[in-house]
């Protein structure tokens, strides 16, 4: 195994750095193209500013992973064996981005351009995405890769990668987004199963319940990830995740009172969280994940629901909106449970021992 020496490491780290700066302008590209899409009537064209917002960063990732990969070259090695590890999904996500940006010119061409929720789940879309999560993960990969026997730290590269990751998942998630819905600001009335009316009524709450399960996992899971197989588990991931799955969809779809006022709400909460987890410390891994999860879930939703209260009050009865809590709480730690599967030990003991 290469030794990895201080300085070869950091220059890794500023190397990842900057990778995963140019995929905080791709990630905004998305959103501002998205935001396109919602507020400027009759876009009808492939060729737009915003696209070329998104094209231009995808020149600019490919020139400087080329630029990485050629640094890394010994003279007479192949380009291929001169790829830093944690980079050839990158160079795959490169290629097939632009492979899909091709599909993407020649579906809008024959099929015209989409405009409606139809934008968020079109195959060339998807690819798309799939392409970016794979260029945004590199600095993922690449901590993993300069990790000793499996464990890694936490470099500011890779959290960036985790929160960029989270980030295009809420953009391909925003129609069922619980912090853009604010299902709980819409007064409820409960319509008795088989009156006339009942399905009217019940979808926008059934939908918004919805909403707070799978926002939750989205928050919940690269939680989970980020405590999983490191030597010290990372301080204020929890408002940072909270921070891109709030605040970057909302920017895209408007920033509406409730809203605001519910993001606000649940970002403040995710703080508390945070000083809370940094106190227990390596205390609350293993076992006591589900219940730290759960609690987690709780603050944030609880955060939430305060903040639409005081802007524009909650319109469900006490047990929609405490049911959405308990419901997203019970989420949070089942998804822990199941993370801890088939492991006799605690995360940092597994990180040190495999």
């Amino acid at each position: 195994m290469v030794d990895t020496a201080a300085p070869a490491l950091r220059t890794g780290v500023g190397r990842d750095l900057v990778t995963e700066l140019l995929g905080i302008w791709l990630l905004l590209a998305v959103f501002l193209d998205g935001w396109a899409h919602l507020h400027v009537p009759g876009l009808e064209t492939f060729f737009t500013p915003w696209h070329a917002a998104l094209y231009s960063g995808l020149l600019a990732m490919a020139a400087w992973t080329a630029t990485v990969i050629w640094r890394n070259r010994e003279p007479g090695q192949p380009l291929a064996r001169a790829i830093p590890a944690g980079y050839r999904g990158t160079v795959v996500g490169v290629v097939l981005f632009a492979v899909a940006g091709v599909l993407d010119l020649a579906w809008h061409e024959i099929l015209g351009i989409e405009v409606s929720l139809d934008a968020l789940v079109s195959p060339t879309h998807l690819l798309l995405g799939f392409s970016l999560f794979l260029i945004l993960g590199t600095g993922v990969r690449s901590a993993r890769a300069r990790g000793r026997s499996g464990a890694f730290e936490w470099s500011a590269p890779a959290l960036l990668a985790v929160a960029l990751m989270t980030g295009l998942g809420a953009f391909f998630l925003i129609y069922c987004s619980a912090f853009v819905r604010t299902a709980p600001a819409v007064p409820y009335i409960p319509t008795p199963i088989g009156s006339p009316g009942h399905t009217q009524a019940e979808m926008p709450a059934a939908i918004g319940m919805a909403s707070y399960l799978v926002t939750t996992a989205l928050i919940i899971a690269p939680f989970l990830y980020t405590w999983s197989g490191a030597l010290r588990p990372p301080r204020g991931i929890a408002t940072m995740l909270v921070a891109v799955v709030a605040w970057l969809p909302l920017a895209m779809s408007g920033f509406r009172p409730a809203g605001v006022a519910g993001a606000a709400g649940a970002t403040l909460a995710a703080v508390v969280a945070d000083v809370l987890i940094a106190r227990g410390g390596g205390q609350l891994t293993g076992r006591r994940l589900p219940a730290v999860s759960a609690v987690l879930a709780a603050l944030i939703w609880t955060g939430q629901m305060i903040g639409i209260a005081v802007v524009s009050g909650v319109g469900w009865p006490v047990s929609m909106w405490l049911g959405a809590i308990v419901l997203s709480s019970a989420v949070a730690a089942g998804l822990a449970f199941v993370s801890s599967w088939n492991t006799g030990s605690t995360p940092t003991q597994e990180a040190t021992h495999v």
